[in-house]
């Protein structure tokens, strides 16, 4: 459907990535304060939650809006507008169920999930989080359908709502929860029942409490985001007009769109649980591995660990939690930024592939998917690259306070880096491929690459020398070999021979001298400028010019790219002058 509302691939990254730059601030706002306020044993417990919801939002929501984008994007090309309204109407009444399901499933279930992670002290979080599945699968509903129609608006300022909510909920409660902990230690010593003989042991008492509270805020959130969305559809609409309706085919029946869009879904859905389960892996392996590591090699693991972790954890036996709190709230809490920021290409991807696809237009398809491919690389390199090299310095700016954490963290932050070469790509070429009618791919390739990742971790963790940096090895080796996977696949279906040595090897130049101008401008600074966070932004800020001239004078971006962006034309003809354009 061309109106006015409607976007191009690009035009939707736009949108999007603008959003998702200030969700991710916001969200630095958040998981940074978070970080210091709960420490490695805190974000143990909330990440230990916040794994399990994801598992299962996956299920409730994750293929169904993919569904809902690809059906309303075909329906558009048809010109069948009272399909759309009526997938819509269906997919949102389905979604419910679906959320009181998903909700009902991880309250319920909660106990046994805290149990098998081998961190009962987890279950306030799991409880708390698990509402946040009912409204998100409303909140799904409505973006799913609006990026179908090619507005990308909608679904970019409910996350930015969302994120800002969960910043104001979340670190309020959290604040309130080790407050009241810091004001009943100081007058009685008795903590939420409890009583504290130090102040490492209130902290600890508290530490569940203030989890839960925290991630309370997202659930929170979720509510504030679904109110928004409801309110824009009422007032704003849909972009389909009364004289679009009237000149439609009439819609076809309910039961058959429900059953076509399940059919969709269905596939959609086991890739991205799968994609889940590489998380969900980490849960269940990395504690059982490291505590096998702690019995079965205590020497080899305190003579890497003892002058790292808390004397107080280590005591208790709480070592393992401790070491996957800092991997999985602080080395993943910056891992995670990458792959947030190049899913938004497979989501404005989506329904511009299918639209090129329905209609069998050929260069469409291979404008659409090339641009896809280069602008998700263009992101993916100099960022993996950076982080590889500059994981430390990264992780001390952000959590200053938490040398413990950044310690056992950073090894493993290095080595992800090289991961995102890989994963930042996984989802927008599982979009491309659901685009092209083969939804039962990605869950096929995703199940080989947990399996992979499930064997690198329960492997390589319960060595002494690697330990959790195993996790990092086996997510790596995971999206390897999804990503190539991927690609071969790309060409088989559509006949179509990409150029992906061009278009991979001009980013890959530029993320490389952008690692090399980081890590050199640091290294030099070293020996000038004592404050860490000084030298690490004025060489993050040198990095980002040198990506930003390697690109310009490697000419990675063609002009097609440039035309597709809002206000491109402009664009183009500036960088044509100076040949600047692949």
């Amino acid at each position: 459907m061309q109106n006015s509302k409607s976007q191009s691939l690009l035009q939707g990254v736009s949108v999007l990535a603008a959003a998702m730059l200030i969700v991710k601030l916001v969200g630095a706002v958040f998981k940074i304060p978070l970080g210091n306020i709960l420490d490695g044993e805190g974000m143990g417990y909330f990440s230990t939650a916040y794994s399990v919801f994801t598992m299962i939002y996956a299920f409730s929501t994750a293929g169904l809006p993919a569904a809902i984008s690809k059906m309303v994007a075909e329906q558009s090309v048809r010109g069948r507008y009272r399909d759309i309204r009526k997938i819509h109407e269906i997919s949102t009444r389905f979604f419910l169920i679906l959320g009181v399901g998903g909700f009902l499933l991880m309250a319920l279930g909660s106990k046994l999930f805290v149990n098998i992670a081998k961190t009962p002290s987890a279950l306030y979080s799991v409880l708390a989080i698990s509402p946040a599945i009912l409204f998100g699968c409303v909140t799904s509903a409505y973006r799913g359908y609006y990026e179908g129609l090619r507005n990308m608006t909608p679904t970019a300022v409910s996350q930015v709502v969302e994120v800002v909510a969960k910043l104001v909920f979340g670190l309020s409660l959290a604040l309130v929860v080790t407050k009241t902990a810091s004001s009943q230690y100081a007058k009685s010593g008795v903590v939420f029942g409890q009583q504290a003989a130090s102040l490492e042991e209130m902290q600890r008492i508290a530490a569940p409490y203030a989890a839960a509270a925290a991630i309370f805020g997202v659930t929170l959130s979720t509510v504030v985001g679904t109110v928004y969305l409801l309110i824009h559809c009422k007032r704003a609409g849909d972009g389909v007009t009364e004289e679009n309706l009237k000149y439609s085919p009439r819609a076809m029946r309910g039961k058959v769109l429900l059953v076509r869009l399940v059919k969709i879904a269905i596939p959609i859905s086991l890739g991205s649980i799968v994609v889940n389960v590489a998380q969900f892996i980490d849960t269940f392996t990395i504690i059982r591995r490291l505590d096998a590591a702690f019995q079965a090699h205590s020497d080899a693991m305190l003579k890497i660990f003892d002058s790292i972790i808390p004397a107080q954890v280590l005591q208790e036996n709480g070592s393992a939690n401790f070491i996957y709190g800092s991997y999985s709230g602080y080395a993943l809490s910056v891992f995670n930024l990458v792959p947030a920021f190049t899913t938004i290409f497979g989501k404005s991807a989506l329904p511009n592939v299918t639209a090129a696809w329905t209609v069998r237009d050929m260069k469409g398809t291979k404008l659409n998917i090339e641009s896809l491919i280069r602008m998700t690389f263009l992101i993916t390199a100099p960022l993996s690259l950076g982080i590889f090299s500059m994981a430390t310095p990264i992780l001390t700016l952000l959590y200053p306070g938490k040398a413990a954490e950044v310690a056992i963290a950073a090894p493993v932050l290095s080595l992800q880096g090289i991961s995102l070469l890989f994963l930042g790509m996984s989802a927008p070429l599982f979009a491309a491929l659901q685009a092209l009618g083969r939804a039962d791919l990605p869950p096929k390739f995703m199940l080989l690459g947990a399996a992979l990742k499930f064997i690198v971790n329960y492997a390589t963790i319960g060595i002494p020398a690697i330990n959790v940096r195993g996790a990092a090895m086996g997510t790596m080796i995971c999206y390897a070999v999804i990503m190539v996977l991927c690609l071969v696949w790309l060409t088989k279906i559509t006949g179509i021979q990409f150029r992906f040595v061009g278009l991979f090897w001009k980013p890959l130049a530029g993320g490389l001298l952008c690692a090399g101008a980081a890590y050199g401008v640091y290294g030099l600074l070293f020996h000038f400028i004592a404050s860490n966070s000084l030298k690490t932004l004025l060489a993050i800020g040198v990095a980002g010019i040198v990506y930003l001239l390697a690109v310009l004078l490697l000419r990675a971006i063609t002009e097609d790219d440039v035309r597709m962006l809002p206000k491109g034309e402009k664009f183009a003809k500036l960088l044509a002058k100076y040949g600047l354009l692949g």
